[in-house]
């Protein structure tokens, strides 16, 4: 393939900027990360209100693109710049949205989005799992480990002090028999962290804090014999599964849990690349190498494909 230059837009959050990232890496080794900043005026508008424009945001004047380059976006506030950029600076310009925009759907050259969200467009691709940018170690497992990954709030799920009562139970339990990797997350509740920290006095029980760091969260992913990854993040379970290490998903406030959420648990049971945590653990093998290929080639190919890109932008 064509070694393209890749610009990637988001407003910075590191879900967003994990997901970019891991995409920006299956098309080329050459790219750049770019915050968009959204006027204070248009932020909380829907996304179909934003105008597409520059006077809408404040920086968008510094992304100057002469050459063919893919633009990769990610997030609400985003998707109105892509677009943009589409606009002033076609044909030089490939733009791709990961997840469903909700908008302009054909304005983009593709989309995105994960199979849990039904979309099917001419110029759309299905994803099982999301995009992400952690690296692991192959072959790094270790026994009688397991890292357990914490969500926390969000708009589905209260994660009250019944849930992170519970969830303390379960660690403490479990490290009777194995060393506990305990991974928070930006959500995970402060009080949850003090809580736990009461019985650090574990010497099986440990809490990564260095959260902001994908490198060493990839390698502490690497090692192990169990992933457990609380239900909240699609985005968490899918970096648990490609680190192919036997993951287990920590259902809680199941009533709470939406329809497209069930779907995603569901489909990945039944691709036997993860199971649902009832207290027993069991070594499977989940095996991404032919879906990252899959994936990969579609992606590819799908850019290949538009030869007004390829022959046309000089």
């Amino acid at each position: 393939m064509t070694e393209f230059k890749v610009i990637t837009i988001s407003e910075g959050a590191a879900g967003m900027r994990s997901q970019i990232e891991g995409l920006a890496n299956i098309i080329s080794n050459n790219y750049i990360n770019f915050d968009v900043i959204l006027r204070p005026f248009f932020k909380k508008f829907p996304v179909q209100l934003i105008p597409a424009k520059k006077f809408a945001y404040k920086n968008l004047d510094e992304i100057i693109i002469k050459e063919k380059t893919i633009v990769i976006s990610c997030g609400k506030k985003s998707i109105k710049a892509s677009l943009i950029l589409k606009e002033i600076y076609h044909p030089y310009v490939f733009n791709i949205h990961i997840q469903d925009p909700k908008t302009k759907y054909g304005s983009f050259d593709l989309i995105l989005s994960p199979e849990h969200d039904n979309l099917n467009k001419p110029n759309s691709l299905s994803t099982t799992l999301a995009l992400h940018n952690i690296k692991f170690k192959k072959k790094v497992n270790e026994d009688k480990i397991i890292n357990f990954i914490i969500g926390g709030p969000n708009k589905y799920f209260k994660f009250d002090q019944k849930v992170c009562e519970k969830l303390i139970t379960e660690i403490i339990y479990l490290s009777k028999n194995y060393k506990i990797n305990v991974i928070p997350s930006r959500r995970t509740p402060i009080s949850f962290i003090k809580k736990l920290n009461n019985h650090l006095i574990s010497k099986n029980i440990f809490i990564f804090k260095d959260i902001f760091n994908p490198i060493e969260y990839g390698n502490l992913l690497s090692n192990g014999s169990f992933q457990i990854v609380t239900w909240d993040s699609i985005s968490m379970i899918s970096e648990a599964i490609s680190s192919e290490i036997s993951t287990y998903i920590y259902r809680f406030e199941e009533k709470n849990c939406p329809h497209r959420y069930g779907n995603f648990y569901q489909n990945i049971v039944n691709k036997n690349l993860a199971r649902f945590y009832n207290g027993k653990l069991d070594k499977f093998n989940p095996s991404l190498g032919g879906y990252n290929n899959e994936i990969k080639s579609k992606i590819l190919n799908k850019i290949e494909s538009h030869l007004w890109f390829r022959s046309n932008a000089s």
